[in-house]
């Protein structure tokens, strides 16, 4: 990448998507550039809607607290806004049920915090803080139809036009930041420039899930976040409160095991997982919403980071980088967390594409691991293994079995997962120790309703 310096001014910056990446990137440009504009093809809705550009925006989802960090750094105080409108929030671990491996994680403060939200309710609220900041501009209902760049080694702009069709125009901008997420155009959009696409890694998880929102009838019986992951059968439950008192409950599975779409067949698959809570909570609740089928092919990253030699004026950051299968709710998180990135090296000085993408691969390799360190368990999920991945699976196994007694170990998993602490925390020498002990230990029989509380 010896060409891929930014070019010093900072006038005009594009960001191309409206969905949460594209939002977090112009709220990480606005500071640095003198005009902002965020590109979309949507129409955008003035509240808090789902529209078609985010058909995920049904399911539940999940901001990993390392994610509402860095909410709250690109846009301070949006935590507190959410709250203050209705969104739930509490401890990771005291006010959340986590079952992993086939046990329930001990209890004990984690010292980090979970908040429940729809998506239409998130990205209402934080495409508001950034439309306000006074750098920034949307024009929605249009599509970019390519890449301005006289010279190749430099992008110096789009050509769009209105969504549909319509008359298309240019507009010259410093800075063209793809944040199209699964959908990305920019390896065509390199090749039409003369440069090689970069590579690409699937892991094939399958993974097919049906959601529905309710009305519990006994919201206080249950807790902020209940999760059950995938142990000896590939199926995942998870159920979140959400900012107008409903629940949101998506039940699935890897390898195309999710349930029909029938209501016998959503409740029974609830009924079916290993921890009762979740089919507890809907006895007597009132659906809210019909149910929502979605499925997710495979687990994709383009790696950008090895790139030789890449343009001028280009970046890109969030799923248009990297989509990790959604059962672990990573994809807000990793694009918070490169956006902060991307304000720091603006910040720092110059910027590069070389820089950018070693940043923001950092945050997205952690993710990729844990995400398909998952999957890969099942043999007949197809990806490429490695012997790194086995050893770090087989330990992980030791760590999350010691962690249904010991909160110590629950509190740095929750850590990890949540990208507040990196993976190397769980080599310290004192985790290490209790690993080993933990995992030796006879486990007590635990509470099938309800993780057990520890004191730590």
């Amino acid at each position: 990448m010896a060409r891929s310096a930014l070019h010093e001014a900072r006038e005009h910056a594009v960001v191309i998507g409206a969905s949460m990446a594209g939002l977090v990137a112009a709220a990480a440009l606005a500071p640095h550039y003198r005009r902002v504009t965020v590109l979309e093809r949507d129409v955008l809705p003035d509240g808090p809607e789902n529209r078609r550009g985010v058909p995920q925006g049904r399911h539940a989802h999940g901001v990993q607290p390392g994610g509402v960090q860095a909410l709250d750094r690109l846009l301070p105080g949006i935590v507190d806004e959410l709250v203050m409108a209705g969104a739930p929030t509490g401890d990771m671990s005291l006010a959340c049920s986590w079952m992993v491996g086939g046990g329930y994680l001990a209890r004990g403060e984690a010292g980090v915090p979970g908040i429940g939200v729809t998506r239409p309710f998130l990205e209402h609220r934080v495409r508001s803080r950034v439309a306000a900041l006074p750098s920034v501009s949307f024009r929605d209902g249009v599509e970019v139809l390519r890449l301005l760049a006289e010279d190749p080694h430099r992008v110096h702009g789009v050509e769009l036009a209105p969504t549909g069709g319509g008359t298309a125009e240019r507009i010259e901008a410093d800075l063209v930041l793809d944040a199209t997420g699964k959908v990305s155009k920019l390896p065509q959009w390199l090749a039409s420039l003369g440069y090689r696409s970069p590579a690409e890694e699937r892991v094939h998880c399958k993974m097919a899930y049906l959601t529905r929102r309710w009305q519990l009838a006994d919201p206080d019986a249950i807790d902020l976040v209940t999760i059950v992951t995938p142990a000896e059968a590939p199926h995942f439950g998870v159920l979140i409160a959400q900012e107008d008192g409903s629940h949101i409950l998506t039940v699935g599975g890897l390898l195309d095991s999710g349930p029909a779409r029938t209501d016998e067949a959503y409740l029974a698959f609830a009924a079916g997982l290993a921890n009762p809570a979740i089919a507890n909570a809907l006895v007597g609740a009132t659906p809210v919403t019909d149910l929502q089928p979605s499925h997710f092919p495979a687990s994709l990253r383009r790696r950008y980071d090895k790139l030789r030699s890449f343009p001028a004026g280009l970046l890109t950051l969030g799923d248009s980088i990297a989509s990790f299968n959604p059962m672990y709710g990573q994809g807000m998180t990793v694009a918070a967390l490169q956006s902060v990135a991307l304000r720091e090296l603006l910040a720092a000085g110059p910027l590069s594409a070389r820089k950018f993408f070693a940043r923001a691969h950092r945050v997205e390799d952690v993710a990729w691991k844990i995400a398909t360190g998952g999957d890969l368990r099942f043999d007949a999920v197809e990806g490429r293994r490695t012997v790194s991945g086995k050893i770090m699976n087989r330990y992980l196994d030791k760590l999350t079995l010691a962690a249904r007694t010991d909160p110590v170990l629950s509190r740095q998993f929750l850590r990890v997962a949540g990208f507040i602490d990196g993976p190397e925390s769980f080599f310290k020498p004192a985790i290490v120790r209790r690993v080993l002990a933990g995992s030796r230990a006879p486990q007590q029989a635990q509470d099938q309703t309800r993780a057990p509380a520890v004191a730590g």
